[in-house]
């Protein structure tokens, strides 16, 4: 297994899960890895990611959550018809 290789001072907590930026990791891991691209780089974070998150996300996009606000109101109006 790989040693950790987000720095302490990138690192913040969400809901008592250590998380970091997706952009810090692509950037940290195509600096350490210079023959492979950038594209390759997030093709393969994601990949992983995908394989990580199988189940209920932590954290959403602010936007997320108002999106599915809009969407749930417009369910709830073409209910009460």
């Amino acid at each position: 297994m790989c040693d950790s290789v987000t720095p302490l001072e990138d690192r913040f907590t969400v809901d008592g899960q250590s998380v970091t930026t997706f952009a810090g990791v692509v950037s940290r891991l195509a600096a350490a890895h210079p023959d492979t691209t950038v594209t390759e780089v997030e093709r393969v974070v994601l990949r992983e990611w995908e394989a990580f998150s199988a189940s209920r996300p932590l954290v959403v996009p602010v936007g997320v959550e108002e999106g599915a606000a809009e969407m749930l109101e417009a369910g709830a109006s073409t209910r009460g018809r």
